[in-house]
């Protein structure tokens, strides 16, 4: 009789600060058999907290710390994250496509 084994080689963990009287601030979001399913599990961490409207008003440099201060910050269990998904380069382009230039039109906070 084989044994099969049922976990999937890559899994996303988010880090936050914020979970209260948890044990650990790592928290598992899902398990994924392609890398591919694991990235786009991350992207979609970040993209959920850019989603506020009150983003569009907030220059991407802010938006940026903002995420990086009080956003869950997704890690790859299975990979190399970086090279596999690099957080900082997605966060930065992401900031720049959601919100408005720095500037005059930016709300300073």
């Amino acid at each position: 009789m084989e044994v099969m084994h049922l976990s999937k080689p890559f899994s996303v963990d988010v880090y936050s600060d914020f979970r209260g009287s948890k044990p650990s601030p790592w928290v598992s979001i899902g398990e994924f058999g392609k890398l591919d399913d694991a990235i786009e599990a991350c992207k979609k961490v970040v993209d959920d907290f850019l989603q506020s409207p009150i983003n569009a008003f907030i220059g991407p440099e802010r938006l940026e710390t903002a995420f990086l201060s009080y956003g869950d910050v997704p890690a790859i269990k299975g990979a190399e994250n970086l090279p596999s998904f690099d957080i900082y380069a997605y966060l930065a382009m992401r900031c720049r496509e959601v919100s408005y230039p720095s500037g005059s039109n930016s709300i300073q906070i």
